[in-house]
C-alpha cells in the first residue's frame, strides 16, 4: 500500500464531497501522519446519532480506528477495507476541526465524519483532479 502518501506540511487540493468544483475547493494541509494500528489509541467524541426531539447530535467517544471501521461498513463501496495510515489535515474555511482521511477503494484519500456530519471530502494527493477542473472551466469559457 505505501503509495501516494501524502506529506506532513504539504498542502494539498480537496474537495468537499468529492464533487470537483471550484465552489467545492479548499486547501488542506496535512499536520499527521497516524498509522492504523496508533488509530485505536485516539479517542474522540463524534456524532453517531441524531435526536429528533431535541434537535441536537448525540456523540459517544470512539477511536478513530472504530470511526474508520464504521465508516467502512456504512460506504462499503467507498473505502477500501485496509488502510496504512489516517491522513490528519486542517481545511481552513470548510471546518475547525481536523479533517481525517483514509484509503479508498481506488487507492486514493477520502476523509471521514469524525467530528461533523459534513466532513467527507476528497483530497487531490497528485493534483489531477484540480488541473482537470481548471481544463474544463477554460474549455467552458471559450
Amino acid at each position: 500500500m505505501n503509495k501516494n502518501i501524502p506529506e506532513i506540511g504539504k498542502e494539498y487540493h480537496f474537495f468537499d464531497d468529492g464533487k470537483i468544483s471550484n465552489s467545492r475547493h479548499y486547501i488542506a494541509k496535512v499536520i499527521e501522519l497516524i498509522p492504523i494500528e496508533e488509530a485505536k489509541n485516539i479517542i474522540i467524541s463524534t456524532p453517531r446519532d441524531y435526536n429528533i426531539n431535541t434537535g441536537q447530535n448525540l456523540f459517544v467517544d470512539m477511536s478513530l480506528y472504530d470511526i474508520w471501521l464504521d465508516e467502512k461498513e456504512r460506504c462499503d463501496w467507498l473505502y477500501n477495507d485496509d488502510t496504512d495510515y489516517i491522513i490528519k489535515a486542517n481545511i481552513p474555511n470548510y471546518d475547525d476541526d481536523p479533517i481525517y482521511f483514509v484509503r479508498t477503494k481506488d487507492d486514493g484519500w477520502f476523509s471521514m465524519d469524525v467530528t461533523n456530519w459534513w466532513q467527507g471530502g476528497r483530497l487531490d494527493i497528485d493534483g489531477k483532479r484540480y488541473e482537470n477542473m481548471i481544463k474544463n472551466y477554460e474549455s467552458w469559457k471559450k
